[in-house]
């Protein structure tokens, strides 16, 4: 995971930029604080809005680039625990074998592959675990199999693992290119080194067999949408952390908001929502009550049917059933400006420069000369007093200087990543 970054978030955002152009949400009396649009035109227009205007101050940066962008990203590994269905159902795989082994809930979240038999190479995202049967329930294998006794399976213990396998892990959505060597993190595995090839070494290597060592190569390729993946090899047999330097990028900030039109224990329905976007579309983002019933509540959601605006959770946080009143905001996890805490006055300048020239109905001072005469200097200055961001200190003790900032430099020989 990468270092966390600001505390001025989408929401924040969002809501700012609706109150200057009068499109925020006050709550049924209008006597409320305000909140994002809930009217789904006026919140895409914001949308917009907002990510121009953080691509504006991107685009204005100091002649030799922000130093901001350039960020130190760890992976932890998170070893696969496996073994055999004892039973299973459409919704739940059994394995007595680990019955009492580990808690109620301790696998939520967390995605179980099947790696053999029945079902073999589907997923499933784990809504619930009973730990005293060793009973994994989620809400269907991603090719709608039934597991039974054949059905070998595979999880590890990590959001960011990629389909379970304990080799591959996600990286945040704003890499954008790694500009170091690898290495692993002080106070953590010392008996080896790690380097960066060619996935299609790597790709070699696990078509012939999958070990389970300390992983001496790493490859970074693509993964889905806009994402890239760290890929190692042999598959990790510790919780070790390797870390590396990366360049920030910025795709944009995403959400979405709304009025229940219905709502169960573990349901929350928005009509309005039905064929706007695809199934599971919204998995793994955070729902938050921002009024009426169940408000301050969170969950997270474990699958969005799209046809009908359904979100499934487990349960909000405080317990409650959404209904008809429960005004609703979903949004990845850590959906915050790009740039660092250090520039969230220079962000909401720029936003609010963007919506004055956009948005005719826009209040306020004279953004625009506020953000050139004012918010953007002062970014300049923050950004040239940055400290030097350091990395570990390698086996041999030395470090390689980069864009201003200590990188480690392992032993080995530089080789370069492919994306291919």
């Amino acid at each position: 995971m990468a270092e966390p970054t600001s505390a001025l978030s989408y929401r924040e955002l969002v809501t700012e930029i609706a109150r200057l152009s009068g499109t925020a949400y006050y709550g049924s009396t209008g006597l409320m604080p305000a909140m994002p649009p809930i009217d789904h035109n006026a919140l895409d227009e914001i949308r917009g809005v907002i990510t121009r205007g953080i691509r504006q101050f991107i685009a204005d940066g100091p002649k030799n680039g922000w130093r901001w962008r350039h960020r130190k990203m760890q992976v932890t590994f998170a070893p696969s625990i496996t073994g055999t269905a004892t039973a299973g159902a459409a919704t739940t795989l059994t394995d007595s074998a680990i019955a009492g082994t580990y808690v109620n809930d301790y696998f939520n979240t967390y995605t179980l592959a099947i790696t053999g038999g029945t079902g073999d190479g589907e997923i499933a995202v784990v809504t619930d675990y009973d730990g005293t049967n060793g009973i994994f329930t989620f809400a269907a294998l991603s090719g709608g199999s039934t597991p039974d006794t054949t059905s070998t399976y595979r999880i590890s213990t990590s959001t960011a693992v990629v389909t379970g396998d304990p080799a591959r892990y996600q990286l945040d959505q704003d890499f954008g290119g790694v500009e170091s060597r690898i290495g692993y993190a002080a106070e953590t595995n010392h008996a080896s080194t790690i380097q960066w090839c060619d996935e299609s070494t790597i790709r070699r290597l696990r078509a012939v067999v999958v070990q389970t060592n300390y992983p001496k190569l790493a490859a970074i390729r693509p993964y889905g949408n806009r994402r890239f993946e760290l890929i190692v090899d042999p598959a990790p047999q510790a919780e070790d952390t390797v870390e590396f330097m990366y360049k920030v990028i910025f795709n944009k900030l995403d959400g979405e908001t709304g009025i229940a039109t219905g709502g169960g224990a573990t349901t929350l329905v928005d009509s309005t929502q039905a064929n706007r976007y695809a199934d599971d579309y919204f998995n793994t983002w955070v729902m938050t009550i921002l009024t009426g019933t169940g408000a301050g509540e969170t969950a997270t959601i474990t699958d969005y049917t799209g046809s009908t605006g359904t979100f499934t959770f487990s349960a909000l946080s405080g317990g409650s059933t959404p209904d008809t009143t429960s005004v609703y905001m979903v949004e990845p996890t850590n959906n915050l400006q790009p740039a660092g805490i250090d520039y969230d006055d220079a962000i909401l300048s720029s936003c609010r420069a963007m919506a004055q020239m956009e948005l005719e109905d826009a209040e306020g001072n004279n953004w625009i000369a506020d953000y050139h005469k004012r918010a953007l200097p002062d970014a300049h200055r923050v950004d040239a007093r940055l400290s030097p961001r350091k990395l570990v200190r390698n086996r041999a003790g030395r470090y390689d200087r980069m864009y201003g900032y200590d990188t480690i430099m392992p032993d080995r020989v530089w080789t370069d990543v492919s994306y291919d």
